[in-house]
């Protein structure tokens, strides 16, 4: 994949976090966002995005990470696991629709970056050729014999 362009250094720490915060290891499938590298798949999604969405992917990284400073007291890449994602689905719960908002651009990010590696695609039963795990044709079942 390219160069990383948006999630280095800082920015990509607490996007780190946030990953890690969305799919924490040993949740439903065991593996969690810390146990890949994320970055270039998100990096690649996001650089997809409409230049005026993409300038506001750091600043919304900014603002988790402060945000949890003035709202907790400690900075976001600071906090424990269950204090990180005790944080964001608050973000998913709030009656403010920017943070509600956010949390859903994220976990989007974040979970098409994991599911678009083939391993994890198959924990929920798909593969990238199209096929849903369970409604394969005659002929994908005999080639998965082989």
């Amino acid at each position: 994949m390219a160069e990383l362009k948006l999630f280095t250094g800082k920015k990509g720490a607490i996007l780190a976090a946030v990953m890690n915060a969305i799919i924490p290891r040993g949740g439903a499938y065991g593996p969690g966002a810390a146990d890949y590298d994320l970055f270039p798949r998100a990096d690649a999604y996001v650089r997809a995005f409409n230049p005026l969405v993409r300038m506001g992917f750091p600043i919304l990284l900014l603002y988790i990470e402060y945000g949890s400073l003035v709202r907790t007291g400690t900075r976001f890449t600071r906090m424990g696991d269950d204090e990180a994602i005790a944080y964001l689905e608050g973000f998913e719960e709030s009656r403010l629709y920017f943070r509600r908002t956010i949390a859903l651009m994220f976990k989007m990010i974040t979970m098409l970056a994991f599911y678009d590696i083939d391993e994890n695609a198959a924990l929920i039963g798909y593969d990238h050729l199209g096929h849903v795990g369970a409604k394969k044709g005659k002929r994908a079942r005999e080639r998965a014999k082989r």
